[in-house]
């Protein structure tokens, strides 16, 4: 975020609701209750409205952060213009812990697919953490290899396979990462509309739309305002499978 627009996107939380935050994460869960103040007190509360960048034109600041609410979309732009969804982040994803490893700038881009509020966890403060109890450190390499374990089959989903098996993995994959169970599936913990789809997948709009409604046709989905439920996840991995 440029310095002129950090006094509008902060957004206060008390110390007790950063905490009680940090501590909801799957990866700060098990921490001891000492870190996890240490945690809370380094964590910057930002709102950003949908749409907004994150991090615009800084690929080399240092910072991880934390969804409280809203989504971000991880995304890169070649110079013909055609922009490409790595991933996408929902509430309680913890998100740019490679920025604690990596000195090099990091160019793609996080940008607020709805309106979001962000904890910012500064990599130097982050790692005086890490460093002062080293055995957490492997709940942040373990976090990290499991990330990038979702990461790479969601990247082979989207690329290879007809259209359809790349749609149904890629449902899969999103669910698996980011669902929430409930009486009637489970529902994508993300606001997907159907261009971002199209960009994780390299097609129209159109092309997202008639299969979805196909998938929702044949009771395999639900979808109401950008919101996707699964009703039949093994039909869909059965679709996804069968380019294997």
């Amino acid at each position: 975020m440029a310095r002129g627009q950090a006094k509008q996107g902060e957004h206060r939380w008390s110390r007790e609701e950063r905490l009680e935050m940090l501590r909801s994460c799957q990866l700060f869960a098990a921490w001891p209750a000492a870190r996890l103040a240490d945690l809370a007190a380094i964590a910057r509360a930002g709102h950003y409205p949908r749409g907004t960048e994150i991090y615009p034109r800084d690929p080399r600041r240092r910072e991880a952060f934390v969804v409280v609410a809203g989504g971000i979309e991880i995304s890169r732009v070649s110079a013909a213009g055609k922009k490409f969804v790595l991933g996408l982040a929902g509430p309680r994803d913890v998100v740019g812990l490679v920025r604690l490893l990596d000195r090099q700038p990091i160019h793609f881009a996080y940008r607020a697919h709805a309106d979001s509020i962000l904890l910012h966890l500064p990599a130097d403060a982050l790692i005086a953490i890490l460093d002062a109890e080293p055995a957490l450190w492997r709940d942040i390499a373990l976090f990290m290899c499991a990330r990038q374990g979702d990461s790479l089959r969601l990247l082979n989903d989207q690329q290879l396979g007809s259209l359809e098996q790349r749609m149904a993995a890629t449902l899969v994959g999103l669910a698996r990462i980011h669902g929430i169970a409930g009486e009637d599936g489970t529902e994508l913990g993300l606001r997907l509309p159907q261009e971002q789809l199209g960009a994780m997948l390299g097609v129209t709009r159109q092309s997202v739309n008639r299969l979805l409604r196909g998938f929702e046709e044949a009771g395999l989905i639900a979808t109401d305002y950008n919101r996707i439920t699964i009703r039949d996840p093994l039909a869909l991995d059965g679709i996804a499978a069968a380019g294997d």
